[in-house]
Formats: C-alpha cells, structure tokens, sequence
C-alpha cells in the first residue's frame, strides 16, 4: 500500500510539472532539506512530552511558487520510536531577497513504537517556514510552527513539532551553462 502511495505521489508531481505554465525566469528543480526536529506531544491525559530526531525533506518545484514534497523523520525519546512519512504540497512565497516563506499541508504515515508495542495511523501536517538563501545552492531552513495531528488508537493527538537544518538546492541549467 506504502509502495502505490508513493508511486502516484511521483505520477502527480511528474503530471503537474508537464501541465504548469512555461516561465519567463528559470526556476529550480527543487531541493533536498535535512536536519534537526523536535516535536511536543499531547498525551492521552493531557500531560505533554518531548521528543527529537531528525528529518530529510525532498521538494520538487512545479512552478516558481507551488511545489510538492515528501517527509521522512524519527523522533527519539524514553523508550519511545517513531517513524513519520508525510507527502504534500507548498507555497513558497518568492520575492527578490533571500528571504523566502512558505506554507505546506499534506496527509501521511506515522510508526510508533514504546515497551515493544508498535502502532500505525494516518496523520496530518500543516505550517510555515522561512528558507534563508546562503549561497546559490545552499539555504539555511527553519520551520518554526508545524502541527501535526495523528490518529493512533482512534484517538485524535495533536503534535507541535519545530525544525532546522539546510538544504541543498538544485538548479535547472541554463542554455548558457550547457
């Protein structure tokens, strides 16, 4: 089921690309993120807890401003895993600093672990970030206000999770460069 989520995950990402608009500017193919995270919890009794770990988060750009991506991360705590899969859409809202914000949603996949008993349930995530352009290719990426909500045990769990990390961006060449 993972494997036909993914692949028409990829198959819509590949068609929008074909159907989005030609651009005046050249845009590039996306990049590749990755870094710290840490996330708070709301347990079933109201008390929250703390976990971190790590993420890798892929984009693939359709146009200057709309893209898709896909999000891998574990988080670690005491006696605690948990493996995250997300894939949705973004917004980057581009100007002309190297400055960059944008907004994301999209539904996924979170394995938890805790004593050897192991869960699966869908989850949600939405929020915003800031890319600040260092170089050409790399950014320094931060994404201070995510949520993520999930559905363990048939309970809703709201999750509030902070990241950052960099990302290497991959550019288009230009006619120029070939």
């Amino acid at each position: 089921m993972k494997f036909k989520f993914v692949v028409s995950f990829i198959a819509l990402a590949v068609s929008c690309s074909a159907v989005a608009p030609a651009q005046e500017k050249q845009i590039d193919w996306g990049s590749v993120g990755g870094g710290y995270l840490s996330q708070l919890t709301e347990g079933t009794t109201g008390d929250w807890t703390s976990t971190h770990g790590w993420y890798v988060l892929p984009t693939f750009n359709i146009n200057r401003q709309v893209g898709v991506f896909a999000d891998f991360a574990n988080l670690y705590g005491k006696d605690e895993n948990v493996h995250v899969e997300f894939y949705g859409v973004f917004h980057g809202f581009g100007n002309k600093t190297r400055l960059t914000p944008f907004i994301f949603t999209g539904p996924g996949y979170i394995r938890a672990s805790s004593a050897g008993t192991i869960s699966h349930s869908l989850g949600w995530c939405g929020g915003g970030g800031l890319m600040i352009r260092l170089t050409r290719r790399l950014s320094f990426e931060t994404i201070p206000v995510e949520y993520v909500i999930n559905t363990a045990n048939g309970n809703v769990g709201n999750n509030i999770v902070a990241r950052a990390g960099f990302a290497i961006t991959f550019p288009k060449r230009r006619s120029s460069d070939k």
